[in-house]
C-alpha cells in the first residue's frame, strides 16, 4: 500500500490597498514547495495550492475530492489567518478529517491561537522540512519530534527546540513543479525581463530591528554555497525558461565572502541573466556593488524605514540618515537601481516625524518608492514593547486605537496618501516610470494608479473604528 496524499497550501490574502495589488510581486511560495520536497523525497505523494496567484473558486474542495490527503499543511502569516481559519472550517464542513499543521511565521509566533481555535492539531514551530516530515512519519506518537507543539486534554505541549539545520546545500530545490510557475510575475515597472522567478542564498538575520518577524530563522545565519546556487539557477533557466531573478533573502551581501564568491561565478558563467536582491544601505560596498552590477544586479531592495534619527533608534535599525545618503550614492554610481521601503506611523512617532520620513524619501530619490502603514505583527519586539494588539481582520491594518499611536486611522490613510503624492506626481519621477513600462497591461495598471492616486483613497480604507485615545 502507497503512502496517502499530502496538500499543502498557501493561503494568500487580499491586499488591503490599491499600491498593494499594483507594487505587489508574486512569486512561488518557497516555504511550503521546499516542505513538499521534502515529501517527495520520502516517497508521498504531494499536491499544493498557492491561493496568492489561483482563485477561491472551490479549488480546495476539489483538490480534496481528487486526492483525499491524509496530512493538510498551511503556510501562516498573520495577514492570512482569516482565510485559514474559513479553509480550515470548509475542510471539516465536507467531512474531511486529515491531519491539518500550520507553520510559518504566525502560527510559530503563536501556536496557541491556531491550536485553540481547531485550526490545527499539531503547529510546526521554526524552519519546517525536518519537523513536518517527522510528525507525519510518527503520527500520532509525536512527542519526540521537535520543534511542534500540540495540545494534550486541552493544555498546551511544546517539544524541545529543533535546532536549526545549516546545510542548506543538502535540501532539495523547492518542489516549484507543483504550482503553475507562469502565473507568477513581477510587479509593473520592477522587471527587466518577463520570465521571473526566486531562490534563496540564506537564512536568518543577524540585526535587531523591532518591527521585523525573526520567529522562523532568527539571528544565526546559514548559507547556501555558490555551487548550488548556480546548479539551481542553470535548472531553472533550463526547465522553465526563467532568466530573471529575486534572490529572497533578507539580506545579499551578509557574508561578503561567500556574495562575492557567487558573485564571481556569475561573471564568469556569463548566462545573461538579471537579477535583483536586498542588502541594508549602511552595507553597500562600492567593489561589490560593481561586481554584483557587472554579474546582472539591476536593482536593490533597501529598506530606510523613518527620516526621523529619533524613530531609527526606536525601532533599532542601526543606521543613520547619513548612511542612507551614501549608501543611495554609492548604489548609483555603480548604475544600480534602488527601490526603497519606508514605514509611517511607528508608535509615538508624530505627523512631523512622519512628513520628515516624506521628505527624506524625496531627497534620497530611490527609483521606486514604497510607503506602508506600521502594522504590530504578533511576536515583534515593538508589539512587545508597547503592548500593541492584533486585529484578525488584516484589513484594518491592525490599528486598534492604542495610546502610542499619534494619529486616527483615517488621519493615517491621509499622511500615506500624501506620501505618494509627494513622491510619484513628480515630472522627472512620472518620465522615468513611463520609460521603465514594457508590457501593455503595465500601462493600464499605472493609469490606474495615476488617477486613484490624484482621487485620494490610494492606501485604502483600514475599515477599524476611530480613535478614542490617540491625539
Amino acid at each position: 500500500m502507497g503512502k496517502p496524499d499530502i496538500l499543502l497550501i498557501e493561503p494568500g490574502y487580499i491586499p488591503d490597498s490599491l499600491i498593494e495589488r499594483l507594487a505587489t510581486s508574486t512569486m512561488p511560495p518557497l516555504g511550503i514547495l521546499q516542505v513538499a520536497a521534502m515529501f517527495e523525497q520520502k516517497g508521498y505523494p504531494v499536491h499544493a495550492i498557492d491561493f496568492s496567484v489561483e482563485p477561491m473558486d472551490g479549488r480546495l474542495q476539489r483538490a480534496i475530492q481528487k486526492y483525499d490527503p491524509a496530512v493538510i499543511g498551511f503556510s501562516c502569516t498573520a495577514p492570512c489567518l482569516p482565510n485559514v481559519q474559513q479553509m480550515v472550517r470548509e475542510i471539516r464542513d465536507m467531512g474531511c478529517d486529515a491531519l491539518i499543521l500550520c507553520g510559518g511565521y504566525d502560527a510559530t509566533s503563536r501556536p496557541e491561537v491556531y491550536l485553540e481555535r481547531g485550526l490545527a492539531d499539531v503547529v510546526v514551530v521554526g524552519e519546517g522540512e525536518f519537523s513536518a516530515t517527522e510528525v507525519v512519519e510518527n503520527w500520532p506518537h509525536i512527542d519526540d519530534v521537535a520543534g511542534i507543539a500540540f495540545l494534550r486534554n486541552g493544555e498546551l505541549v511544546r517539544t524541545c527546540h529543533r535546532e536549526r539545520d545549516l546545510d542548506l546545500d543538502s535540501l532539495p530545490y523547492p518542489a516549484r513543479h507543483l504550482v503553475r510557475m507562469d502565473a507568477y510575475k513581477l510587479a509593473p515597472g520592477y522587471r527587466q525581463n518577463p520570465r521571473a522567478t526566486s531562490l534563496f542564498f540564506n537564512r536568518g538575520c543577524p540585526h535587531r530591528c523591532t518591527f521585523c518577524d525573526r520567529t522562523i530563522f532568527g539571528q544565526k545565519m546559514s548559507f547556501r554555497s555558490a555551487e548550488s546556487i548556480m546548479t539551481e539557477i542553470r535548472y531553472l533557466m533550463d526547465t522553465y525558461g526563467v532568466n530573471e531573478f529575486r534572490f529572497h533573502d533578507d539580506r545579499f551581501l551578509v557574508h561578503p565572502r561567500r556574495s562575492e564568491r557567487l558573485l564571481d561565478m556569475m561573471i564568469e558563467e556569463d548566462l545573461g541573466i538579471t537579477w535583483f536582491c536586498a542588502e541594508r544601505v549602511d552595507r553597500l560596498d562600492a567593489r561589490l556593488l560593481a561586481k554584483m552590477k557587472q554579474a546582472g544586479c539591476f536593482r536593490i531592495e533597501s529598506g530606510v524605514e523613518a527620516g526621523s534619527q529619533r524613530i531609527l533608534d526606536l525601532i533599532k535599525k542601526g543606521i543613520s540618515k547619513q548612511s542612507a545618503v551614501e549608501g543611495f550614492r554609492k548604489a548609483k554610481d555603480a548604475g544600480i537601481g534602488v527601490l526603497s521601503n519606508f514605514i509611517l506611523g511607528f508608535p509615538t512617532e508624530t505627523r512631523d516625524e512622519m512628513l520628515e520620513t516624506i521628505d527624506f524619501a524625496v531627497e534620497l530619490d530611490p527609483e521606486y518608492a514604497a510607503f506602508f502603514m506600521f502594522q504590530p505583527y504578533p511576536g515583534t519586539d515593538i508589539a512587545n514593547q508597547f503592548g500593541l494588539p492584533w486585529d484578525d481582520d488584516h484589513r484594518r491594518f491592525s490599528r486598534i486605537p492604542h495610546p502610542s499611536y499619534t494619529l486616527t486611522n483615517p488621519e493615517m490613510e491621509e499622511v500615506v496618501d500624501l506620501a505618494y503624492k509627494k513622491f510619484y506626481l513628480h515630472p522627472t519621477r512620472c518620465l522615468r516610470l513611463l520609460k521603465q513600462v514594457d508590457h501593455p497591461e503595465d500601462i493600464l495598471t499605472m493609469g490606474m494608479a495615476a488617477v486613484s492616486m490624484l482621487r485620494g483613497g490610494f492606501a485604502g480604507g483600514t475599515g477599524a473604528p476611530p480613535s478614542e485615545t490617540a491625539l
